[in-house]
């Protein structure tokens, strides 16, 4: 069994990837869903709109490297505490996560 999944329903397992992201370090919605072997980001959005709270959400966003809708200050704040890449952008937050150099993926 991948380290990565835990017995029970979809909640839990997306919870238990985004749990494993290391400080410094992001994975996109898609890829958290991929994770699973199915398409899904929207799926995955909704978990961690409802529960998120409970593990590192900022470590989870946009395919652009944006950080999750309405909380770009909050996540900026933990981004520059972790030592995230983060590069300039032309939006609203000024910023965007490095993908390249900070994107994560779990060994299955």
């Amino acid at each position: 069994m991948p380290v990565f999944a835990r017995d029970g329903e979809y909640t839990d397992q997306v919870l238990d990837v985004v749990a494993q992201i290391p400080p410094g370090r992001v994975m996109t919605y898609g890829d958290v869903a991929w994770t699973f072997g199915r398409p899904g980001a929207r799926a995955v959005g909704m978990v961690m709109r409802l529960h998120g709270s409970s593990v590192p959400w900022w470590r989870v966003i946009r395919a652009g490297g944006h950080p999750p809708t309405c909380h770009e200050q909050a996540a900026r704040e933990h981004y520059e505490a972790e030592g995230t890449p983060l590069v300039p952008a032309p939006t609203a937050a000024g910023y965007r996560v490095d993908l390249t150099a900070a994107r994560w993926l779990p060994d299955g």
